[in-house]
């Protein structure tokens, strides 16, 4: 009787504590890609809830090829109630994360109920608990809490996870309330988790997996639903295989072109980060975590290096395992099959970057479920049987929350941050050039003689020399002499505009561009305009930049000509360039309807005017579109 007050006791302090840990986080500011997603979307800057305001914030996401609308719609929410306040997008993390939490010890306790018929309620209840508490409090679920962006990935768990409950709860119910079950996780919650990140579309194979280990170990065979289920599934993958074999997917496989490594290549590092995770799993160390994974060198063959061919080899001994555990250790089969299948999108032929701890949020729970189930037997015995189980879980209880604590305490404050990433990633060039950005950003890094003048531009340098393909660095480094009142100096400048006019132009790179702009145009940086000029020329001579980034960049290089350098014919040449490449692109044509009435051309800009009108804009160009036809 006394079991649900205990457990919701236990849920409170257990809230509480994971509170606690992520309250010095919880101060950070935005980082990362907090910027192209949140900060410089317009469409999340909502000021109203009116219906156009709350559809240009359900479109204003450019991550993966859905935009991710419900997570967009979240942030924008987000900014409506609190403005850009880093505490209140934080926060709304922790919430959704307490929330997941919830969702898991539902969810480990239906499954260790169905598997555990033999147990005590007291011993379920604090098997399904631990799991919880081990996937609430683990170091490497900190990220899609204390990094913003990495709501997306938390959100479409959230949303899986409910929907993988309510399929558990609609098959075993079965009739009409099982039917309507059904319905919501498939109808509603399983869109909701794929439109907040695409990893959402791993639900039919969690649910099957589910079905073809857990239910019919339980059950003892499969009914005529999950036949079919299989059925589709086995249908669907193998249509998905043929639309990405077929030409229509040159669209996926031409992000490689952006990366350093091949398709190949990607595909056999994998192997070696896939037991990277495991080992931060089931041993985090804190100087092993961190935001950045780019000093993870990629493998160029089975035996460069050695260990590419021992971690395939390793993962072929898991599914072995998984399947002749199947009947004896359904749980632990499910679990592996469970923790394979998370990772199935992210780390695998997709042209991603080869290592992020956020893609372990939902996988972690595979690896916890299977322990659980060991715990869940081991409680039933006596002995060493049952110490050294339990003993391991007590040490994990602590160990895992003091190694979560000592990082929201690092993700605290900024310069403290990329201070000890640079610190445990000196091999990553990521970590060494943010490091170097938050020293800059020092008053007296303008101080040419200062440490820590001296300690940037040391981090910009090394960041420079890790990664031959690293532009951001050489920008850094223009910018810091200009700072203090240095000469820029020709073979950094030369370098920069060689990499980018050289080297594959990744989706991140287009931000140097950006930032030269935007440094002109603010007059904080001491680069001539046939200095600008040139590096644009560089990055729209490099053969991997694409026709819409293309016409991104002579956009941008026209907002230069026209705002710092005063060139008014030049400044409607880039444009044009850049409207012949994209000519819908709304944002572009107002742009060009102000050169008009700057011009004096008001008649042809009052026409464009009112053909702008019925497009959608952000609050801002809504303002400028609405005062220009005002002025005309």
């Amino acid at each position: 009787m006394r079991t649900p007050y205990l457990t919701g006791l236990a849920a409170f302090l257990l809230g509480a504590l994971a509170t606690a840990l992520y309250w010095p986080g919880l101060q950070g500011g935005f980082f990362f890609d907090d910027g192209p997603s949140i900060l410089l979307a317009d469409g999340v800057r909502l000021q109203n809830l009116s219906l156009e305001s709350l559809q240009q914030a359900w479109t204003s996401g450019g991550a993966g090829p859905t935009g991710r609308p419900v997570a967009q719609l979240s942030f924008a929410l987000n900014h409506y109630f609190s403005g850009f306040s880093p505490f209140a997008f934080k926060t709304t993390n922790l919430v959704i994360h307490l929330a997941c939490a919830a969702l898991v010890f539902s969810l480990a306790l239906r499954l260790l109920t169905q598997n555990g018929t033999q147990c005590k309620p007291q011993q379920l209840v604090f098997a399904s608990g631990a799991v919880a508490a081990l996937w609430l409090l683990h170091p490497i679920q900190l990220l899609p809490v204390l990094h913003v962006v990495q709501r997306m990935t938390s959100l479409s768990a959230l949303f899986l996870l409910a929907a993988l409950l309510l399929h558990l709860r609609g098959r075993e119910r079965g009739g009409r309330a099982g039917a309507a079950w059904l319905m919501l996780a498939w109808g509603i919650l399983w869109p909701l988790s794929f439109f907040s990140k695409e990893t959402g579309a791993l639900f039919p194979a969690f649910a099957l997996a589910w079905e073809l280990i857990v239910r019919r170990s339980s059950t003892g065979g499969l009914d005529r639903f999950a036949r079919r289920f299989a059925v589709l599934a086995g249908l669907g993958l193998a249509g998905t295989l043929a639309y990405l074999l077929s030409p229509r997917a040159q669209w996926l496989w031409s992000g490689f072109e952006l990366r350093q490594f091949t398709l190949l290549e990607r595909m056999l590092t994998e192997g070696r980060v896939l037991w990277f995770y495991l080992g931060l799993l089931l041993a985090p160390r804190l100087e092993a975590l961190g935001l950045y994974h780019d000093d993870i060198a990629p493998s160029t063959g089975l035996f460069l290096p050695w260990t590419t061919m021992t971690a395939w080899v390793g993962l072929a001994v898991l599914v072995w395992l998984a399947w002749r555990l199947r009947r004896g250790a359904p749980l632990v089969a499910f679990g592996i099959a469970w923790f394979l299948m998370g990772h199935a999108l992210e780390s695998s032929f997709l042209p991603l970057e080869l290592a992020h701890e956020h893609r372990n949020y939902l996988p972690l729970f595979g690896i916890l479920v299977a322990g659980g189930s060991v715990l869940l037997t081991a409680l039933g015995h006596k002995g060493t049987t049952k110490t050294i189980p339990v003993a391991l879980t007590a040490a994990a209880l602590v160990y895992f929350p003091f190694v979560t604590a000592l990082r929201a305490h690092q993700f605290g404050d900024e310069l403290r941050r990329t201070q000890i990433e640079a610190q445990h990633h000196r091999s990553s060039a990521r970590a060494q050039y943010e490091a170097g950005l938050n020293l800059a950003r020092l008053a007296d890094a303008a101080s040419p003689n200062s440490p820590t003048h001296a300690f940037a531009r040391q981090h910009y340098e090394l960041a420079n020399s890790l990664d031959p393909a690293f532009k951001m660095g050489g920008l850094a480094l223009i910018d810091l002499n200009c700072q203090a009142g240095l000469p820029v100096e020709h073979a950094e400048l030369a370098e920069l505009s060689r990499r980018l006019r050289e080297t594959p132009f990744a989706p991140g790179d287009r931000g140097v561009l950006y930032g030269l702009k935007e440094m002109a145009i603010a007059n904080s940086i001491c680069l001539a305009r046939p200095e600008i000029d040139g590096l644009f020329a560089a990055a729209l001579a490099n053969p991997g930049v694409t026709s819409g980034v293309q016409a991104m960049l002579h956009s941008w290089h026209a907002d230069y000509l026209w705002l710092h350098a005063g060139d008014l014919p030049a400044a409607r040449a880039a444009l044009g360039r850049s409207l012949t490449l994209n000519p819908a692109n709304p944002s572009n044509r107002l742009k060009w309807a102000q050169l008009l009435v700057v011009a004096g051309e008001r008649a042809q800009a009052r026409l464009l005017l009112l053909e702008l009108r019925d497009l959608n804009f952000s609050a801002d160009e809504r303002k400028t579109l609405n005062e220009l036809l005002a002025t005309i």
